[in-house]
């Protein structure tokens, strides 16, 4: 079954660039791929239509790996007044949902908050390819662990962080995960197209405080935000703010030295 298999992923065209190096950088910030693991990752990818935003993903029952390749999606969990609540926040090159190691089905509701790009590996090439290379299994675990770590200190800022401290967290998470797999540009600027409602969905603030509280920080020098995009101006400034401290984060933020050649 594994040669068979192995036959399928030498056969298939590998994607574009721009749509695989998300996920190899995301991974090999955790373990470092050398050129057959990605090569054999990439293969194992198949591209999905684009998704436009606000449609929900992961509701078909699929028990596939699913990956974000673009864009930007959200996991989010309903009341049975129609409240929601987005539980976490997904950024290019992370796994949507981990369910696919235990059998389970996904936890949660998971939707695009803009136009993005969702990769593909079916359970079974996923089971060969973590047969056949090992590390990617590995990678894969770590990036679980992380995953948990991100979810933890969201649950401690609903807890405990203020509104400025909430607000300057996410935006330094966001600088640092995207970082990792190269979409940070002009030193501190990122995309992050997201609604200050749905910033409030995750962080359980208004969107009153969570506008007051953007303007706090620009006020004070920290960030500038236009047009979908974020640049953080003083980066110690907004750390401080924000009590942030990328540890949770493991090894991502030296995916420029894990990344595969």
């Amino acid at each position: 079954m594994v040669n068979s298999i192995s036959a399928e992923l030498s056969n298939r065209p590998t994607m574009e660039k721009d749509r695989v190096d998300p996920l190899l950088l995301r991974l090999g910030s955790y373990v470092v791929l050398g050129a057959e693991e990605s090569e054999a990752l990439s293969r194992a990818v198949r591209r999905s239509p684009a998704v436009q935003p606000y449609e929900e993903i992961l509701g078909d029952g699929s028990r596939d790996v699913c990956v974000l390749q673009s864009g930007l999606a959200c996991q989010f969990k309903l009341l049975g007044n129609g409240r929601r609540q987005i539980t976490g926040l997904l950024v290019p090159g992370d796994i949507l949902d981990f369910g696919f190691l235990t059998g389970t089905g996904p936890q949660g509701h998971f939707m695009t908050l803009c136009r993005s790009d969702i990769g593909r590996i079916s359970i079974q090439n996923f089971t060969a390819l973590c047969d056949q290379h090992p590390r990617i299994m590995q990678a894969v675990l770590r990036a679980s662990a992380v995953h948990g770590a991100i979810a933890q200190e969201r649950v401690l800022s609903l807890g405990l962080r203020t509104a400025l401290e909430r607000v300057a967290h996410i935006l330094c998470e966001m600088y640092h995960r995207l970082d990792a797999v190269g979409l940070v540009t002009g030193g501190a600027t990122y995309d992050f197209r997201i609604t200050q409602a749905e910033m409030g969905e995750a962080l359980g603030l208004s969107t009153v405080h969570i506008n007051r509280t953007l303007q706090a920080l620009r006020r004070s020098g920290y960030i500038t935000m236009r047009n979908g995009k974020v640049t953080i101006e003083n980066m110690n400034g907004l750390c401080s703010e924000g009590n942030f401290d990328p540890a949770y984060l493991a090894n991502i933020t030296a995916g420029s030295q894990a990344r595969p050649n």
